[in-house]
This record gives C-alpha cells, sequence and structure tokens, in this order.
C-alpha cells in the first residue's frame, strides 16, 4: 500500500506481531511524527476479521482517555487495516527492564493512572482480555497508555457476561482461562492488573514459566507467594486481593482505585 497518498511518510519498524507490523511515520496532516500499526488481513481468518478487527476499530473509535492510546485516523483496504496513533517511546516492560523495578511512589504514579484507564474501559463495559506491560506504552512525557484491543471484548445490555475464548499471555493470564473454564473477564483484567503490578514493583514475574501446565500448577497451588519484605503492607494487600485465585473473590475495578495505596501522597 503506497501510505504517501495519505501524506504520510514511513520510517522504521519499532514492533512486530503475528498479523501486524508498527512503523514510526511522519503525519503531512498532523505535523507531528506518530506509529502506524499496519495490520495484514491476508494472515487473518475472515472470523477473526468479522469479530475481532472490527471490534478493535469501534473501540478505537469510542473510547477517549488520557491513558488510552490516541488514534488519530483508520485507514481501510481490502488488504490492510491501518492504525494512525500517537508516538510513544517505549513500552513498560522496557522501562522496568532498565531499572529493575521501580520504587512504591514511581509505581504508584504509573499505576494509578493505568488502573484509571481500565477502570473507564470497564465502565464502557469492555474488557481488555490482554493486560500486560508490553501493551502499556509511554509517551515522551512518560504519560502510561494502554493500547492493542486486538483480544477485547465488549459487553453490552443484558448480554451474558461469560466468556470462553482463550486470550492474553499465559504469565499474565488468570487461573480460570488456564483451566479452560468459563470466565468473567473483567475480573481476568484484575488478575493481568496484579500481576502488572507485581512486576513493575520487583522487577519479576509472580508465575514465570514458559511450560504452560507448569504454569497453570504454580497458579494452582497457595497463592501467597513471596512479596519483598520492603514492600508495605499495603501494597502487598493490593497485590493480594487482585491476585487472588477464585475469581468471584477478586476485587474490581472501582475497589481498586479506591484502594488506600493509591490514596498513599507520592
Amino acid at each position: 500500500m503506497d501510505l504517501t497518498i495519505f501524506g504520510l511518510e514511513i520510517g522504521e519498524v519499532i514492533g512486530e506481531g503475528t498479523y501486524s507490523t508498527v512503523r514510526k511515520a511522519f503525519s503531512q496532516k498532523l505535523q507531528k511524527l506518530v506509529a502506524i500499526k499496519i495490520i495484514d488481513k491476508s494472515k487473518l481468518s475472515d472470523n477473526y476479521i468479522a469479530k475481532f478487527l472490527s471490534r478493535e476499530v469501534s473501540i478505537f473509535v469510542e473510547c477517549s482517555h488520557p491513558n488510552i492510546i490516541k488514534v488519530y485516523q483508520i485507514i481501510e483496504s481490502s488488504e490492510h487495516t491501518l492504525f494512525i496513533m500517537e508516538e510513544a517511546k517505549m513500552d513498560l516492560f522496557d522501562l522496568v527492564e532498565s531499572q529493575d523495578y521501580f520504587s512504591e511512589e514511581v509505581a504508584r504514579s504509573y499505576f494509578k493512572q493505568i488502573a484509571q484507564a481500565l477502570e473507564y474501559c470497564h465502565i464502557q463495559r469492555i474488557a481488555h482480555r490482554d493486560i500486560k506491560c508490553e501493551n502499556i506504552l509511554l509517551t515522551a512525557d512518560n504519560i502510561p497508555k494502554i493500547t492493542d484491543f486486538g483480544l477485547a471484548t465488549c459487553i453490552k445490555g443484558s448480554e451474558s457476561c461469560l466468556c470462553s475464548t482463550f486470550c492474553g499471555s499465559a504469565a499474565y493470564t488468570a487461573p480460570e482461562i488456564l483451566n479452560g473454564d468459563n470466565y468473567d473477564p473483567f475480573k481476568a483484567d484484575i488478575w493481568s492488573l496484579g500481576v502488572v503490578l507485581y512486576v513493575i514493583v520487583t522487577g519479576s514475574m509472580p508465575f514465570d514459566d514458559s511450560d504452560l501446565s507448569k504454569l497453570k500448577e504454580l497458579q494452582t497451588q497457595s497463592l501467597k507467594f513471596p512479596l519483598s519484605p520492603t514492600l508495605s503492607a499495603c501494597c502487598q494487600n493490593l497485590i493480594n486481593v487482585m491476585l487472588e485465585k477464585n475469581p468471584k473473590k477478586r476485587v474490581s475495578i472501582n475497589h481498586i482505585v479506591e484502594h488506600q495505596w493509591l490514596e498513599e501522597s507520592n
């Protein structure tokens, strides 16, 4: 596809997925640097295009929040879907990796904004289903922004809240999904958000194993996993209530944004 007809000067590749590529670009229309997510439809099934890609497009059209990546334009052709998005300098995982882990003060600043963005989504009845550090981008001003709604689902009206599709990255995925159960996608998002908090304050994964069966075994054991004694009791409590094995006992997003740890001053 010749993108110059849209006033886009294409730059280097900054990310690649199974069916998409993200490139830097300069938009003559916007007179600024942007990122372009180029989705190759030839690599997708008709069902995926109808179900997931169309949903991602509608979510980006509908959503507007300071901590959700802004999409300036969506370009459709028979072969590609392009998302023209605001530029980001790195993802949260890269930042944590460069610093080992965050102090609670720094972590609180990032996490509060991420939680508020997810709260916005849940109020809109949108479950992300792929929350992870790699899907949280940082702008040049260090503002965290949730991106990649390719696996998201929208629960409207009286529709059943339960899902059956396996979604997300295994290390961030809730135990009920790994077990193959029908699951509440909003409670699954909370688990993934708990893993994000664990990662940024410890610099490690709570359940890190490339073997899926081993990962399931680790998750179904006692979830009183070791936390650094240097973490405050309040921070440990927030992690524990999010990484609650029983989804019915797991807290909702509004409880998280109102949690005492997030109310503490930086």
